[in-house]
């Protein structure tokens, strides 16, 4: 959809709904986001002129100038169909409606209502976004939120792609997006989703350069929407990830999404059975997809298997990954007594005896940078691990702020995956700093770095199923 494009990339947009007298309506909130923090030309409609903030109001869409590519609606609901009408006369091809009242009501005029506007919206080829729905975000480009800047995180920019059915969803994300670090290409919240659906964003975004992994947030399909859905995620399965986290799975959840956006719940085991078959990664929870999103923003390594050599300063650290490992059916095999022979060779000659080389291996709170080098560089070489987890509590004294650039050099000389857990404090800014700048993803809990691995075997095991996975590491017989 070329509208898709102008949805994200506008040059000119026009917000109809603004106010002449409420500076903190919703479609002035819309305006002053656009017009003065995007530094966007944007026109404001409302029948009785004037002006706002110094900028002149165009009385309709019609009249204002012809060069608009996105026009955000934020009128009542009846009275949006005229509206639609109007920007399809005049071609604009990008509309987002903000407005409520449609089929979410479950009511006769507002169900009639939403299907006006579709039909409107087809006619013409508009890609409507909404109704019911916040809009969409773009880093330092596109904000048509009507929730003032102050009491909304901004992510940086990024390659993470987040579409939504909730706004409410999507702005919390964008919260734990942005105390995370962690960047997006573009957060979309489609709504009641009436004529542009989830399925249209995967399509964009799987063509989007800069986009490296979409997320979803789902609460239910329209007739054969699920069947496309999924076809669509498998069709660029190969290419890009695509993380979805499902809302409704409850029969008290399903309820609540007919009176959300009236979305159709479906069967939650059938969605993430469909789910399995097409490549789609299905999160847990929310913890579990930002650990997800967060790991396929690097481009990890596949795993050809589940075996993961561990590697720690602390025993009871390695203990609880062990355990985190199990709950995801993720293996932490012993080490033979060659290999453990071979990593304790390579030790500190002082700290040989007391460091443990098992698996995991608890190079004990006396490890120095070193250690943590030349054990890895041991570790990785081992022909039945896939990957590697590094548990690194930097308490310890022979740990320096550059164990992070310098076990990145470690893992550059070998082909299998590698993701670290540091706590997430200020004053290791700079370890994580030297994992993440050089493709080391950094869990900031034990669980997460094990969530993240999970990510990439569910993945993994997808592109060998599909025979997408090239034979270059150890293969494995689950």
């Amino acid at each position: 959809m070329t509208g898709l494009h102008k949805l994200l990339n506008p040059r000119v947009a026009a917000v109809i709904g603004v106010s002449t007298s409420n500076v903190f309506s919703p479609g002035n909130v819309i305006f002053r986001k656009l017009a003065f923090e995007n530094a966007l030309k944007t026109y404001p409609i409302n029948p009785k002129g004037g002006d706002v903030e110094g900028v002149q109001v165009y009385p309709s869409i019609t009249k204002a100038p012809d060069d608009i590519d996105l026009a955000v609606i934020s009128i009542p609901a009846i009275s949006v169909p005229s509206v639609l009408e109007e920007c399809g006369n005049k071609g604009i091809e990008a509309v987002v409606v903000v407005s409520g009242g449609f089929s979410e009501t479950q009511t006769k005029e507002g169900i009639k209502l939403q299907q006006e506007i579709v039909d409107i919206a087809n006619r013409f080829e508009i890609s409507l976004v909404g109704p019911n729905c916040i809009g969409v975000f773009v880093p330092d480009t596109l904000d048509t939120f009507f929730l003032p800047s102050e009491r909304v995180a901004r992510p940086r920019r990024g390659s993470v792609a987040i579409i939504s059915q909730s706004g409410g969803w999507l702005v919390e994300r964008l919260e734990e997006f942005s105390k995370r670090d962690v960047g997006i290409a573009a957060a979309v919240s489609i709504g009641n989703a009436a004529q542009t659906k989830v399925t249209d964003f995967v399509h964009h975004f799987e063509h989007e350069k800069n986009v490296k992994v979409i997320v979803a947030y789902l609460e239910g399909f329209g007739e054969n929407e699920g069947r496309e859905f999924v076809e669509a995620c498998a069709r660029y399965a190969t290419k890009k990830p695509v993380i979805v986290y499902k809302g409704g799975v409850s029969e008290a959840g399903h309820r609540a999404t007919m009176s959300h956006t009236s979305a159709l719940g479906g069967s939650s085991v059938v969605a993430s059975a469909a789910f399995r078959q097409f490549g789609v990664i299905e999160a847990r929870d929310e913890d579990h997809l930002m650990a997800c999103s967060k790991v396929f923003s690097f481009e990890p390594i596949p795993m050809k298997g589940p075996r993961v050599g561990a590697l720690t300063v602390s025993g009871g650290h390695g203990v609880i990954a062990t355990d985190e490992a199990a709950l995801y059916g993720l293996e932490i095999p012993p080490f033979s007594s060659e290999d453990q022979e071979a990593m304790r060779a390579v030790m500190t000659p002082a700290y040989q005896d007391i460091a443990s080389f098992r698996n995991p291996c608890d190079l004990t709170g006396s490890a120095t940078d070193a250690d943590f080098e030349h054990v890895l560089d041991k570790m990785l070489a081992i022909d039945y691990i896939d990957a590697a987890l590094l548990l690194l509590l930097p308490y310890a004294p022979g740990i320096s702020l550059q164990i992070g650039a310098k076990v990145a050099a470690v893992v550059k000389r070998h082909n299998r995956t590698v993701v670290s857990y540091v706590p997430d404090l200020e004053k290791y800014d700079i370890i994580i700093r030297g994992f993440e700048l050089n493709g080391i993803p950094v869990g900031d809990t034990i669980e997460e770095a094990v969530q993240m691995l999970n990510g990439i075997r569910t993945r993994s095991r997808y592109l060998q199923r599909v025979g997408a996975l090239e034979d270059s590491q150890p293969t494995s017989t689950e």
